[in-house]
């Protein structure tokens, strides 16, 4: 509403003054002189200078007035250009010049007021965010705080004013405000799930300790326990009671199919037997026992094509022409198809014609010491595999002839190489030393290997020839009262190995005469020798013996021959 200071529109007589609707009690009679500046008489002043009753004027007020207002048609811009504050203004102003509102028709104070001070405010706010309101605020207030004399003759004597982001920017400042809220919780919550990640991951880790713990005790105990059928059986049965009868009807079954093989076998034996009686080929004399033995249980040492053969315990033995010993020989004159060890055709009465010898497979196994004694040596240890797999590689034949599996021991045994046919294609181990020293967990592990993979072959090719061991002997064994009782285990079973024993580093004689499965199998380093150079000539042993074995298996028999390159020697032999 606006609010004039002038009390009359048009001039009016003097003595009308008191006419005037609402007239306050401090004003002023501003009297128009033509040509020259007007003249003004205040309440001091009624009655005593001027006394022309008809002479025209107007009316100005000068009494104080105040008033309150909000500031919402100009906006008031901040500092970003995109938000706006709202402002309460409380002023107080009054005339403090009658003649010059007169002379500027000033009809409405209000809108000279407001139009300064909002043009002052705005000029304030534009330096400020919409996050600094306060700060505004003062600044305006600094500002506006005195005394404020317009040229229109009005003046200011009072002003305050309060400042706020209006509604769309008191909702940015609040989603702001809930975003900051947000990124502390979620920082919180952040650590909270970070410690609980620590916190789990610190129980897993003792868990999986535990885990090792208990896998570790179980290996232990197993270790001298013989993983056949009826101990697996056994233990399965200690951890799950539930399921014994499940346990027993499968073992029922092993043992039908068990049976069912021996009888298949026993009655093959008979066959052959009957057929070479037939024929000829040798006479019941000769073999004492063998008719009891083909009406009753088969007869040990009779062997069969696909059946491993047994060595020859009194056969003699040559360091460079170690042939591992063969059946028994029935006849000199009998046809290769009907001796031992080779495949047998039935057709009648009439023998069947003479073929060539069938080919055989032998499975070499490659112990290698990576204790810590071996650090000197095991990169040549590495390099000896690579020549083994170039060696092999490029003689296809000999390769096919051959089944290569890689066991390293330290403290325990790893097979880092199952029983394979080399090629280019096969991944070459790598061999890194580790702490310890013992020799009964790998002889333990061969005994397992041999049994179990000597029969897998026999069900794949017609003749497996007997497995031969390279063991190499670095370290001082810690278990030396405990590995003699394991080797004597593995040379007392059926498929026994023959075991060449190779001991490069001082004292090695006496450990390579124990575990070689004969003493012209047993070869040392000379004394003095460089470890590294020691198990470069193992290297050159290994690949030369492995050529000859391979090329009297194509053959189908069973040649295992030494020949000690320079730097090693015969166990025993002088130097």
């Amino acid at each position: 509403m606006p609010l004039s200071v002038i009390l009359n529109e048009r001039v009016i007589a003097r003595s009308r003054v008191g006419e005037l609707p609402n007239l306050p009690p401090s004003v002023a009679i501003v009297y128009p002189v033509e040509g020259g500046p007007f003249e003004v008489e205040t309440v001091r002043t009624f009655g005593q200078r001027w006394l022309g009753k008809n002479r025209a004027c107007y009316v100005v007020d000068l009494s104080d007035h105040r008033r309150q207002a909000s500031v919402t048609k100009t906006p008031l811009t901040c500092k970003d250009g995109g938000h706006r504050f709202q402002a309460t203004i409380d002023i107080g102003f009054r005339v403090h010049d009658p003649a010059l509102v007169v002379a500027r028709n000033v009809r409405d104070a209000l809108t000279v007021v407001y139009g300064y001070l909002t043009d002052r405010i705005r000029l304030q706010a534009a330096q400020f965010a919409i996050t600094e309101a306060m700060a505004a605020q003062l600044a305006v207030n600094q500002e506006l705080g005195r005394e404020i004399r317009l040229p229109e003759g009005i003046t200011i004597y009072h002003c305050k004013v309060q400042m706020e982001p209006d509604a769309a920017a008191a909702r940015h400042i609040q989603e702001l405000e809930e975003a900051r809220r947000r990124a502390k919780l979620g920082v919180h919550t952040h650590e909270a799930r970070r410690s609980e990640t620590y916190s789990d991951e610190d129980i897993e880790d003792i868990r999986a300790a535990g885990r090792r713990r208990r896998q570790a005790e179980e290996r232990a105990v197993l270790e001298n326990t013989r993983l056949d059928f009826d101990n697996l059986i056994r233990e399965h049965l200690v951890r799950h009671p539930e399921e014994t009868v499940h346990a027993l009807e499968l073992l029922a079954r092993v043992r039908e199919a068990e049976a069912t093989q021996h009888e298949i076998r026993d009655q093959r034996h008979a066959e052959m037997v009957k057929y070479l009686i037939d024929q000829g080929v040798v006479r019941e004399v000769d073999l004492p026992g063998l008719r009891q033995g083909v009406l009753g249980p088969s007869a040990p040492g009779t062997g069969v094509a696909g059946v491993l053969e047994r060595p020859d315990a009194g056969q003699p033995a040559s360091f460079t022409s170690g042939a591992a010993p063969r059946g028994p020989d029935f006849s000199a004159s009998a046809p290769a198809s009907a001796q031992i060890g080779g495949p047998v055709q039935w057709g009648g009465s009439t023998p069947a014609p003479a073929a060539a010898p069938p080919s055989g497979l032998i499975p070499v196994y490659l112990v290698l010491d990576t204790s810590a004694a071996a650090a000197g040596c095991v990169t040549d240890l590495g390099n000896a595999l690579r020549s083994v797999q170039t060696l092999l590689a490029n003689s296809p034949d000999v390769a096919a002839a051959v089944r290569l599996s890689v066991i390293t021991y330290a403290d325990g045994a790893d097979v880092v190489l199952p029983l394979t046919e080399v090629s280019w294609r096969t991944g070459v181990p790598g061999l890194s030393t580790a702490p310890g020293c013992r020799y009964r967990p790998v002889l333990r592990r061969l005994l397992d290997l041999v049994q179990l993979e000597t029969e897998r072959l026999k069900e794949q090719v017609p003749r497996v020839l007997r497995p031969v061991v390279f063991f190499l002997a670095v370290g001082q064994a810690e278990d030396d009262a405990e590995w003699p009782a394991a080797h004597a285990e593995l040379m007392a079973h059926k498929y026994f190995p023959h075991i060449v024993a190779c001991g490069i580093g001082a004292d090695r004689d006496r450990v390579v005469q124990r575990i070689a499965s004969r003493p012209e199998l047993g070869v040392v380093a000379v004394e003095g020798a460089d470890l590294a150079q020691s198990a470069v000539q193992f290297s050159v042993l290994l690949q030369e013996t492995l050529l000859h074995l391979g090329r009297s298996a194509i053959a189908g028999q069973m040649e295992l021959r030494l020949q000690c390159p320079q730097g090693l020697r015969p166990v025993g032999k002088e130097q």
